[in-house]
């Protein structure tokens, strides 16, 4: 995966570290990861942005803004949360539009963000993440 952007090492190593369990081999070169910190008006610690596609329409490179804010140990949850949605973005289980998941056309509006299936398994696979590279 290629990391862009100012960005302490520790933040660099669980980026890869995140990528090299989401990511197979292959797909993780053409993966590209921008990383940006914010500061946030409300308590909103990230989000990802598309902001390449492959030749086939499939994202491939993104941009992950960070509340610059945030403790070291929050931002390395929500990198890992916000990579679990580039993944998702770049195997075609959610598209930009938050309107198909998994292939199934879903209503965001009408879902609470905390039951947004999309925003669940980002938060599970997140947390189990960095706790593998805290373990690590």
């Amino acid at each position: 995966m290629h990391i862009y952007g100012n960005i302490k090492k520790v933040y660099r190593q669980a980026l890869e570290f995140y990528a090299s369990r989401l990511f197979t081999p292959q797909l993780s070169t053409y993966i590209g990861v921008h990383v940006r910190f914010r500061k946030f008006a409300t308590e909103f610690h990230g989000h990802v942005l598309v902001e390449d596609y492959n030749a086939a329409g499939v994202p491939r490179s993104f941009t992950i803004e960070l509340n610059r804010g945030d403790s070291e140990k929050e931002t390395l949850i929500t990198l890992a949360h916000e990579l679990v949605h580039c993944y998702q973005y770049a195997m075609k289980q959610l598209n930009e539009e938050m309107s198909v998941w998994q292939g199934k056309k879903v209503n965001a509006d009408e879902i609470s963000y905390e039951e947004q299936p999309w925003e669940i398994e980002a938060e599970t696979v997140g947390i189990i993440l960095y706790e593998c590279f805290i373990a690590a």
